[in-house]
């Protein structure tokens, strides 16, 4: 029994995609054949074979077109990023905070415990190399 064409899976899942993506921006999502092909998780070829690619060059021009927002959608979207971008930074602040805090807590417990804090940040000692340890444990008998 042959296996089935899978064609009109490869056409309604890229149909689908450009239908997305003509809407964006060409950076949010780019309209060529390798893009869809990842987007879709079909191969480049299959999507030649089937001649979606002119389609997806007739959404990349649409998308030219008709992607450029307003002055309006553009000072929008540049406040959107510009919030989005102190969240990022709130956060990481607060994770370098919790971080600054735990080495603080460390260095008090090893100053607790009798450690010099200064002992902490040293590098590890090398080890011993001079020596093979190779095949040891089988010359050994109890």
């Amino acid at each position: 029994m042959p296996r089935p064409a899978i064609e009109e899976r490869v056409r309604q899942a890229v149909r689908d995609d450009l239908a997305l993506a003509v809407n964006k921006l060409p950076g949010e999502a780019p309209l060529n054949v390798l893009a869809v092909a990842k987007r879709t998780a079909f191969d480049r070829k299959t999507l030649k074979k089937y001649g979606l690619d002119v389609e997806i060059a007739a959404a990349a021009r649409q998308q030219s077109r008709g992607g450029k927002l307003s002055p309006q959608g553009q000072r929008r979207s540049h406040t959107d990023a510009l919030h989005q971008r102190d969240q990022e930074i709130a956060l990481l602040r607060q994770r370098c905070e919790g971080l600054v805090a735990q080495i603080c807590l460390v260095e008090g417990n090893a100053q607790r415990l009798g450690i010099d804090p200064t002992e902490l940040w040293k590098p590890l000692p090398a080890p011993d190399r001079s020596v093979s340890r190779a095949g040891g444990w089988k010359t050994r008998r109890p």
